[in-house]
């Protein structure tokens, strides 16, 4: 098994890592790409959610430059997606007439 690091003294390490893919993938190597696919990445901007392991942090380290990576504890709900969207449209606040 393997051991964890501690970020803090209460809270054990994530266990989840949000990928983003940020760049494209036109023109890089096969490899790159088959890498993009592997994490479940298709579109720019879209994001996967992968386990904490040594497997997918290689295949992060070969996507490095184009994706961005956080550390999370849980895959949130899409309940919890769309709480921290702003409503849609607009509201008129005033009037110069």
């Amino acid at each position: 098994m393997l051991q964890r690091r501690l970020f803090s003294s209460t809270k054990a390490a994530a266990d989840y890592y949000k990928i983003t893919l940020k760049r494209s993938t036109i023109g890089l190597s096969k490899d790159v790409r088959d890498a993009t696919k592997t994490l479940g990445l298709f579109r720019l901007h879209q994001t996967s959610y992968k386990p904490v392991n040594s497997c997918n942090a290689g295949l992060i380290l070969k996507l490095k430059e184009i994706v961005k990576v956080e550390l999370i504890d849980h895959i949130p709900t899409k309940e919890e997606l769309s709480a921290n969207k702003p409503p849609r449209g607009y509201t008129v606040v005033g009037s110069k007439f």
